[in-house]
């Protein structure tokens, strides 16, 4: 079942966890958190990077959460067992993220959990564009790191770009 997350507010930010660590994203670029369906490989895509999975009957494409955070690519989807494994193996949920507010939805990302909601002025970290996080703030005695979601859309394309070729 998916949960749709919508809200003209822009001060509020989805907030998940991947691999223990918590981010958060302004709502308005997220489309829906969705179960992760069955990964379809992408000729000339290594499955550990990416693929593409059926949302809502539209191919959407699907990035490896570590790469998209900054992992180089010999550690994205390699088991402890040093065995290759496909993309968000243990995650079962996908953040849809979109191109910007009200626009369709461009990619998703497996996450461990949704958190939940959160509140938040505007972001008092850099508007620097290379920068993929913004701004770092305490929550609930965690400190949370807030993604750019435009640097993580751009991220995800060249990800998948320097994959194929």
């Amino acid at each position: 079942m998916s949960a749709a997350f919508v809200s003209e507010d822009e001060n509020r930010h989805l907030m998940f966890a991947f691999e223990d660590v918590q981010y958060a994203m302004p709502i308005g670029w997220v489309v829906e958190v969705a179960e992760k369906n069955r990964v379809t490989s992408v000729p000339s895509l290594p499955l550990p990077v990416g693929g593409v999975m059926n949302w809502h009957g539209e191919v959407l494409p699907l990035v490896a959460t570590e790469l998209l955070l900054g992992r180089e690519n010999e550690e994205a989807g390699v088991s402890p067992f040093g065995a290759s494994i496909t993309v968000g193996y243990a995650q079962e949920q996908v953040v849809v993220v979109s191109g910007g507010p009200g626009t369709s939805a461009r990619m998703s990302m497996p996450v461990d959990r949704v958190i939940g909601l959160g509140d938040g002025g505007a972001s008092k970290g850099s508007a620097r564009t290379d920068s993929l996080v913004v701004e770092r703030r305490p929550v609930d005695g965690r400190i949370v790191h807030i993604l750019d979601p435009a640097a993580l859309v751009a991220r995800g394309e060249e990800v998948i770009e320097k994959a194929t070729l």
